[in-house]
């Protein structure tokens, strides 16, 4: 029981760990999400309120570990200790959890073994986080602009912009180890934030590698569990092909020299409205439509007055057919209000917009 008695004395520390939105509960929880989003920090912080003795900590992931002895002990070890919290951080498979008051299981899929265990997802920054975590931030539009370079995810907050690129391709490397993982994600980056269906990835793939259809669909389907990869579907159209929402935004800009300002923040903008408005789809026209609000947003990073008039009059029978109540335009740094017949039409930069609930 060497190993665990080496966890148990030695609680690694969330050494500047600054807050999050999200706070774990004092009962068993599955804290599931991305990689490299916090969650192992989140855990650690939270295993800092627990009185040594009280709580256990397993990583998984460490080398020294053989998993199959430290189950076959465990149970017994946390009897004999009086353990309340057993943490089993980077945990996968169908193994039994161990019987204890909670029990905090970090994975990046949900955990589907216990279908009532409760889930928490950990996402990587939001922007209002990304500034805390930050600390330079002189104005928003420059914090903004550092955020779209740097990404989401909080081990990059504080990485000087020389080291950017190489920082993501080490944490590219640690997400995707096998190489055609690499190579499917870097085909998909050129669809960040666009429609793109499996088979068009597969045409794609095929030319640089060899992989099997099976290979490419399971692979996708695995990171849509793990939630590195979501989808954004058509509105009313459920079989057209569907935008890809990437877990970090940065991490598809860095694997190409010309970098994709429209792909990062439409990742931003449809990730943030599907929080608050779920049935949120993208029509021919629009960038994104909530049909129960009725409102529309379109990304128009360097618009004025003149042309938003001018693009929206183009889109006159969309609006119509679709019975559109409002249209917001997201800029880069532009703010103006006109209206388009009845309906109003505000234009607000993109780092004001985020902030919003």
């Amino acid at each position: 029981m060497r190993p665990l008695e080496n966890f148990y004395d030695a609680t690694p520390k969330a050494v500047g760990f600054v807050d999050r939105k999200i706070e774990i509960p004092s009962y068993t929880v599955n804290l599931y999400g991305p990689p490299r989003s916090g969650k192992s920090w989140l855990v650690l912080d939270y295993l800092s309120t627990i009185p040594k003795r009280r709580h256990l900590y397993i990583d998984l992931q460490d080398q020294r570990v053989q998993s199959d002895a430290l189950f076959a002990n465990l149970q017994a070890f946390i009897d004999t200790h009086g353990i309340e919290t057993v943490v089993l951080d980077h945990f996968e498979g169908e193994r039994p959890l161990p019987r204890c008051r909670q029990c905090i299981v970090v994975t990046e899929a949900p955990y589907a073994s216990n279908p009532f265990m409760p889930l928490l997802e950990v996402a990587p920054l939001d922007f209002e986080e990304y500034l805390a975590f930050e600390k330079r931030h002189i104005h928003l539009e420059h914090s903004f602009s550092l955020y779209l370079r740097t990404g989401s995810l909080p081990q990059m907050a504080q990485v000087h912009e020389s080291l950017l690129t190489m920082r993501l391709h080490e944490i590219l490397r640690a997400v995707f180890v096998h190489p055609n993982e690499r190579i499917l994600f870097r085909h998909l980056a050129k669809f960040q934030g666009k429609p793109v269906t499996p088979h068009q990835l597969y045409t794609a793939m095929k030319k640089e590698t060899r992989v099997s259809k099976d290979w490419l669909y399971g692979t996708l389907k695995a990171w849509e569990r793990r939630k590195i990869l979501r989808w954004f579907g058509k509105l009313e159209q459920p079989k057209a092909a569907r935008r890809a929402l990437l877990f970090d935004f940065a991490l598809p800009a860095s694997l190409y020299f010309e970098k994709s300002l429209m792909g990062q923040l439409y990742t931003l903008a449809a990730e943030k409205m599907q929080r608050s408005a779920p049935e949120t789809g993208w029509t021919d026209g629009l960038d994104l439509y909530d049909p129960q609000s009725r409102h529309a947003l379109l990304l128009s990073p360097f618009a004025n007055q003149q042309s938003a008039a001018a693009k929206i009059a183009g889109l006159v029978g969309e609006i119509d057919r679709l019975g559109v109540s409002r249209i917001t335009i997201l800029t880069i740094s532009n703010a103006f209000a006109f209206r388009f017949d009845t309906i109003p039409v505000t234009a607000r930069p993109f780092y004001e917009w985020i902030l919003e609930e």
